[in-house]
């Protein structure tokens, strides 16, 4: 039986009231919130950021990607 398995990871954060998220194919670029729908809504903010910075359409379209699926998790999670 084959699961599937979410492309965004959530974490606890330094504190109790904090958690990390971040994709799985961008784990240096962090989101960080009260509630992992918070952090799921800053971690797309950061992605949309790094778009500017992306040189290839490749890449381009990866980092849509991620961020379609942690907006994705952040309406399921909301």
């Amino acid at each position: 039986m084959a699961t599937e398995q979410s492309r965004v990871i959530v974490t606890t954060g330094a504190t109790a009231h904090a958690t990390l998220i971040h994709h799985r194919d961008f784990p240096e670029i962090r989101g960080e919130g009260e509630s992992p729908s918070a952090a799921a809504e800053n971690l797309a903010n950061h992605l949309t950021r790094a778009l500017d910075s992306a040189l290839t359409k490749w890449r381009r379209d990866a980092i849509q990607q991620a961020i379609d699926e942690v907006r994705a998790f952040a309406a399921e999670n909301a």
